[in-house]
């Protein structure tokens, strides 16, 4: 009992933080068709998403490719040629969620980049831009792991869920929201993807995390 009040009393602490580091990051325009406790058949509008592949388990993997996106966002890392002025003009917004898609071990990224993986699977992350820019007004990436694409409209099956990002937790969830879909007679149209949109340190139990499945 007494962890409990402790535990109540941290998520307190915390939860105005955890608020503050997402109430003015823009999100994907969605429209909710259907809804079930925790689980939604949601209807997105065209986005474009910045995005990297990378090897290693879900932790490693994600670390890695939010730098190298964050670096492509914030105009760091190779961009650091730039003048301040300059890197401050192109600076781009940061928004929620961060994503991340289960690779197979043979990876191809957009020519002329390709990866191939000797040693298990990796992931894809990206972030989705803010809505106001498209792929003939967001600047180049200069490093070649970072790439643009453009998302079209899609219908997507989400499940919301508090729980430690770990891969048997990720593999639950997902096995839970494939149930939802198979009740409903949803086909999936895409591979299951894990959305984040909380930074590490807010406790488990105030986390927002997803799990996406787009269908047909």
């Amino acid at each position: 009992r007494g962890e409990s009040v402790a535990l109540a009393l941290l998520c307190l602490l915390f939860a105005p933080v955890a608020t503050a580091q997402v109430f003015s990051l823009e999100e994907p325009a969605f429209e909710v068709l259907a809804k079930s406790a925790d689980y939604e058949l949601r209807s997105y509008r065209p986005m474009v998403v910045a995005e990297v592949v990378v090897q290693g388990d879900i932790a490693a993997a994600g670390k890695e490719g939010a730098r190298l996106v964050k670096d492509y966002i914030f105009r760091q890392g190779a961009n650091e040629s730039m003048d301040a002025g300059q890197r401050a003009e192109e600076k781009i917004s940061m928004t929620v969620p961060v994503t991340m898609e289960k690779t197979p071990e043979k990876i191809s990224m957009t020519v002329p980049v390709t990866m191939e993986s000797n040693a298990g699977s990796g992931y894809r992350l990206h972030f989705v831009m803010p809505s106001k820019y498209t792929l003939q007004t967001l600047p180049k990436p200069t490093d070649p792991r970072v790439t643009l694409r453009a998302i079209p409209a899609q219908k997507v099956a989400a499940l919301r869920f508090s729980k430690f990002s770990t891969e048997a937790n990720i593999a639950e969830q997902t096995a839970l929201l494939r149930n939802w879909m198979a009740q409903q007679g949803l086909k999936a149209a895409g591979k299951p993807q894990f959305a984040r949109y909380d930074p590490p340190f807010v406790p488990p139990l105030l986390r927002r995390s997803e799990i996406l499945i787009a269908v047909e």
